[in-house]
């Protein structure tokens, strides 16, 4: 009787720790409620560089987010739960629209989607390489902005994203200062147009 109690224990907790490897970084994910980071991202099409740039970065999951490109250029990008604002500081000009309308378009707004994105939306793989775990995301649908999604984390730190989109492109994202689960201001995620600007509504 006692062997047959141990062996059900056993396969319980057995069905416990076998995640899949969507399951496993979705709750990765889902253990990151929000983050702060610099970043220096690379944008390449083919073997073509397109951009290089650098800046910082701040989420809240779910829906908030705020990405600041320092250089070469400044751009604000400002996801509020309601609104996906982007203002360019040298254009003079603000671009809103629905954040729904523009959800898994960038970087930032992929990482503070909600809870379960990953597992529904993505088929998952995973490579290890001296205590670094890459997922492997390729997308379900052939309509997802980001047909592969690969995210690096070393630890439960996360430390690269890459991203494959529709039109050819490859973005690579490297963290570094990445503090997990801080309290981060509200005021950081709202935004309000400089006078003087124009504001594009789309």
């Amino acid at each position: 009787m006692k062997k047959i109690i141990i062996l059900a224990l056993i396969t319980c907790l057995t069905n416990v720790w076998a995640q899949t490897p969507a399951e496993e970084v979705q709750a990765k994910l889902n253990a990151i409620r929000s983050m702060s980071a610099s970043f220096d991202q690379i944008v390449t099409a083919g073997k073509r560089e397109v951009s290089q740039s650098s800046g910082k970065m701040a989420l809240v999951r779910p829906g908030r987010f705020r990405w600041e490109t320092q250089s070469p250029l400044e751009q604000l990008v400002i996801a509020d739960s309601k609104r996906l604002w982007v203002y360019d500081t040298d254009l003079e000009q603000v671009t809103v629209k629905k954040q729904e309308a523009g959800l898994g378009g960038t970087p930032g707004l992929f990482l503070s989607g909600y809870d379960d994105s990953v597992t529904r939306d993505f088929d998952v793989t995973t490579k290890d390489k001296k205590g670094v775990r890459t997922y492997i995301l390729k997308a379900k649908s052939p309509k997802e902005n980001f047909q592969t999604v690969q995210l690096t984390f070393k630890g439960d730190a996360l430390s690269v994203i890459e991203f494959f989109d529709q039109l050819g492109q490859h973005t690579i994202v490297k963290l570094k200062d990445v503090e997990t689960n801080p309290s981060l201001a509200t005021k950081l995620f709202q935004f309000k147009p400089p006078k003087g600007v124009d504001v594009v509504e789309q």
